[in-house]
């Protein structure tokens, strides 16, 4: 019986050590990328490190990065655009990543739909979309108190590295307990839309906040917003505009409520306005 048991224990152990060195195979080699989801993030993360002569940048959410997408380069624009589950704090993020880098920009266009902003990294995505690529040494210098208080209320954070779960889009159940007074700007998106309004100040680039067309039947869950969230956090001048700018489009544009059926009919509207 002892014996039995002492194979038992070793087939494990052997199985354990297979799924895990193949597992970190694959990420060594980035092949654990193709069809992972958020992979969009880790291009994102790629090209906010390498030079780029394009004097027009975007970020934003997965809207934006459906109308300017991360994995081209046109007319001298240059987009690291991804996904909302990243946060306000995750834009900063790759924007210090690419002006750091050496990277000069005159203009950054930030495209997030008016939902985007509500992120407080207290999502059931938070675990897999941010921790996975951004809970390392190389960006915990750059975590705000608030940004370090939200991460310890995830189960398993100090499991991501792992390669068996980092390649794959395993992530524990979590639902936030927080209670939320705002309608629209987060704590943490208040704080990192401060920061990068201060990177426009030290690398001297224009920074402005866009709206993507956004579906009919979400208006009055946005006309419900409590603009005085600006003017509390010092960025109504940042969100002056960015209302009045929201095209209202018909319901059947969308594939979820959220995202373009065809981005590509809008992307050449933006860059014609934009570039004017």
């Amino acid at each position: 019986m002892k014996t039995f048991i002492n194979k038992i224990v070793l087939f494990l152990l052997l199985v354990v050590v297979f799924i895990e060195t193949i597992s970190g195979i694959l990420a060594f080699t980035n092949l654990y990328l193709l069809g992972y989801p958020g992979s969009e993030i880790y291009n994102a993360i790629n090209k906010s490190k390498k030079k780029n002569k394009s004097k027009i940048l975007f970020i934003g959410d997965s809207v934006g990065n459906q109308l300017f997408s991360n994995k081209t380069n046109n007319d001298g624009i240059n987009s690291l655009a991804c996904n909302q589950a990243i946060g306000v704090v995750g834009q900063y993020f790759l924007l210090n990543n690419y002006l750091r880098t050496g990277n000069k920009i005159d203009k950054v266009f930030m495209l997030f739909t008016p939902f985007s902003f509500k992120n407080n990294l207290d999502q059931v995505y938070t675990y897999h979309y941010f921790l996975k690529p951004f809970y390392t040494s190389e960006y915990d210098s750059l975590f705000t108190e608030t940004v370090k208080e939200q991460i310890k209320k995830i189960p398993y954070r100090q499991f991501t590295k792992i390669p068996h779960v980092f390649v794959t889009s395993w992530a524990p159940e979590f639902n936030s307990t927080d209670q939320i007074d705002y309608t629209f700007l987060s704590p943490i998106s208040i704080e990192y839309l401060i920061k990068i309004k201060e990177l426009s100040i030290k690398y001297n680039f224009e920074l402005t906040i866009l709206p993507p067309p956004t579906s009919i039947q979400k208006k009055d869950l946005i006309d419900r917003i409590d603009i005085d969230e600006f003017a509390k956090a010092n960025l109504d001048q940042e969100f002056k505009d960015y209302f009045n700018k929201i095209t209202y489009l018909d319901s059947t544009k969308f594939k979820d409520g959220t995202h373009l059926i065809h981005p590509e009919i809008y992307t050449e509207k933006y860059r014609t306005e934009l570039i004017k």
